[in-house]
């Protein structure tokens, strides 16, 4: 029997009708707003639900209607079982409107970003059997503009399956083509409950989209905001993140150390001014340094930090960070079961696991005979909770010994003149792999990169203490993981000009 629950942003409508759910450059909607937004996108995805009217009309009845042919991607819709949508996922109120009407309409869809290349994009989409959408708006008016659909009847559902396919999430390396992890709506739900133990999000906080709504963490704030009442507040492209956190009154922010770091560098004063009242930190070390000068200066802020996964929906665990305390990610949040193999691999499961891997038209489980989700990340449960060493597929070995990247870094930053650090092996014949240690420095540090290897080699052993240190180049990341790759590309060229 088909599990059948009421949608959550319905709930929230009826809950918080009148109260403000989105705002986009100072313009805000409500709930009752958002839900009128999603039934007109309900009504327009079911465009792509009917197979039959999608292969009369398809592709050339949107060309026709006026949508030009790179808008729309590609009609590579052949699924009737397993409808599925790959859309550009901008931060914008039509986007999470769409995200709910395809769920109501049984439709599983793929946020991409616009930063992804058409060729992954195509590919992703041939294997899939998705239906490519690369403008939203353009693509409803065009729909809207066919007599053909002008003539459907169409019924309204706000009920939702929360067992069955609700999104795939791109996940993989800047070349290797992309994962496809599959969630249902429960374990959205379930993460967003969850994490409640911990970050409390309440009814008119003021959560600025920070983290691209192509990754989990960004999907995470979506369900925290509309299980709380809370308001998603979209980036502006006009303004700094330090001016839009008192712009537009942001009370919760999610960001990476770097993110922090930069903003109390450049902007300290706005932190202080602001209304924000909890950060949640994650996707790389965090240095006792900057807790503690957070807490000096800012001491209203609760200040979190987090491990997670996009297998596991967003957040496993959470704890907040205090100045003078050891920094872990804390203990398994609700909904989740956490446990170390005995080789230190962290191993993960609950309500909030993803379905499995979509591969070549099936949903392959991703636990192993034991019933765990293999994470790849290495740790240790202390007393005072979870710590990550690293990754199992970052360490490398140099001269025989083992090098877990992360690990060095946390080291590193504990110099009060490195402001971001990244250690990324490059291949040596003497070495074998040598660690390359790319380094941002503090404002006012006016010493020289060798000056600060050298500090190094005085407090840390030696094995640890990269060989070569180069300035930190500007690489864009996105979401809360740092794409390695692309500044191991850096160092090897780097060396190879010398």
């Amino acid at each position: 029997m088909m599990n059948i629950r009421k949608c959550p942003l319905s709930e929230a409508a009826l809950l918080y009708s009148s109260e403000p759910a989105f705002s986009d450059a100072g313009k805000e909607y409500t709930y009752g707003e958002l839900e009128q937004l999603t039934e007109y996108y309900q009504r327009i995805f079911s465009f792509v639900k009917n197979e039959a009217f999608m292969r009369e009309n398809g592709v050339s009845g949107l060309l026709s209607a006026g949508l030009d042919g790179t808008d729309l991607g590609e009609y590579l819709f052949t699924d009737a079982l397993f409808p599925k949508v790959m859309i550009k996922a901008p931060p914008s109120v039509d986007h999470v409107a769409a995200i709910f009407a395809m769920m109501r309409n049984g439709i599983t869809y793929i946020p991409f970003s616009s930063r992804e290349t058409p060729e992954r994009i195509r590919t992703v989409a041939r294997d899939a059997r998705a239906f490519i959408i690369n403008d939203l708006r353009r693509f409803a008016e065009s729909v809207n503009a066919m007599e053909a659909f002008r003539n459907e009847e169409f019924h309204l559902n706000d009920h939702v399956d929360p067992y069955a396919p609700c999104n795939m999430m791109m996940t993989s390396g800047s070349t290797a083509m992309p994962k496809l992890v599959v969630h249902n709506l429960n374990a959205h739900l379930k993460s967003a409950l969850g994490g409640q133990k911990v970050l409390d999000i309440r009814r008119g906080d003021r959560y600025l989209l920070s983290l691209p709504l192509n990754h989990v963490g960004g999907q995470a704030v979506i369900f925290k905001c509309v299980l709380t009442g809370a308001v998603m507040v979209s980036p502006r492209k006009d303004m700094s993140p330090a001016g839009q956190i008192l712009q537009d009154r942001i009370t919760v922010l999610s960001l990476v150390p770097t993110q922090l770091v930069r903003i109390m560098e450049n902007h300290p004063e706005v932190l202080a001014e602001s209304c924000v009242r909890a950060i949640l930190l994650g996707g790389a070390p965090i240095d006792d340094m900057l807790i503690a000068r957070m807490h000096d200066l800012y001491p209203s802020i609760a200040l979190y930090g987090s491990y997670g996964s996009t297998e596991m929906a967003s957040q496993i665990c959470t704890n907040v960070l205090l100045k003078g305390k050891e920094i872990t990610a804390g203990f398994p949040l609700p909904y989740r079961e956490l446990i170390l193999n005995s080789d230190g691999e962290i191993l993960v499961r609950g309500e909030t696991l993803c379905m499995g891997y979509f591969r070549n038209g099936l949903i392959e489980k991703v636990t192993g005979d034991d019933g765990y989700f293999h994470t790849g990340d290495i740790g240790r449960m202390l007393p005072s909770g979870l710590t990550v060493s690293g990754r199992r597929d970052n360490m490398f070995i140099s001269g025989g010994e083992n090098i877990h990247p992360e690990q060095v870094e946390a080291m590193l930053l504990k110099n009060q003149n490195i402001a971001e650090v990244l250690v990324v092996p490059v291949r040596d014949h003497e070495w074998g792999m040598m660690a390359v240690a790319l380094v941002r420095t503090a404002p006012g540090f006016n010493g020289t990169l060798e000056d600060l290897r050298q500090q190094a080699l005085s407090e840390m052993s030696h094995v640890y203490v990269p060989k070569i240190w180069l300035n930190m180049p500007e690489i864009e990341n996105t979401g809360l993981k740092i794409r390695r790759g692309k500044y191991i590309e850096f160092a090897e060229k780097a060396l190879n000009s010398r």
